[in-house]
């Protein structure tokens, strides 16, 4: 076996018709000049980013993650905007954000990691030159928007990240679904 290392990150993955409904009402907004917005197909929630690690590592976290498959899938409610320190300019969820940390520390609890700044969100886009006030005045604009869509999360991936001038390109490595979802 090769001992190439590889950019792996757990995450939980939206649905295609999510992915393009945000594609359609939120990235037009954001000024294609001043950030780099994340193509649609690769929205997600990053549950926990591991970063460059041996392609044999990838059958022991399998193993270690197993214990997820008796975690409760939910639902969650995309329904807020905000910005990490102007650099990240995300949509995230308002119903759901303790399910979602549950599983944050149930990964880490079970990958032996530790990071206590999780923060349920998934990425519009980078920023590339827009000053505060301006990034302040565009979360407001796309609040104005008021994107509300439940999502059901029925699993996590481990994903590879292949960096390329065109941006990221995302695989998904493995799958663990949770118990069933009974509403």
């Amino acid at each position: 076996m090769t001992s190439e290392n590889l950019r792996l990150f757990f995450a939980v993955n939206i649905s295609k018709e999510v992915k393009q409904e945000i594609a359609e009402k939120m990235l037009p907004l954001i000024p294609a000049d001043k950030w780099r917005k994340v193509l649609p197909e690769n929205l997600h929630v990053t549950i926990q980013f591991l970063g460059y690690m041996p392609r044999q590592a990838v059958e022991g976290l399998k193993t270690k993650v197993q214990g997820l498959r008796k975690f409760d899938a939910f639902e969650a409610e995309i329904n807020c905007v905000g910005h990490f320190k102007g650099r990240v300019l995300w949509i995230g969820f308002g119903r759901g954000t303790g399910d979602f940390n549950l599983l944050n520390r149930k990964l880490q609890e079970m990958i032996g990691t530790h990071d206590n700044k999780f923060h349920a969100h998934i990425t519009l886009a980078r920023n590339r030159g827009m000053g505060k006030k301006e990034t302040d005045a565009l979360v407001e604009e796309l609040r104005a928007v008021g994107f509300k869509k439940k999502i059901k999360v029925e699993g996590i991936e481990l994903m590879r990240s292949e960096l390329h001038k065109a941006g990221p390109e995302y695989s998904v490595v493995f799958s663990i679904r949770f118990r069933a979802l009974h509403l």
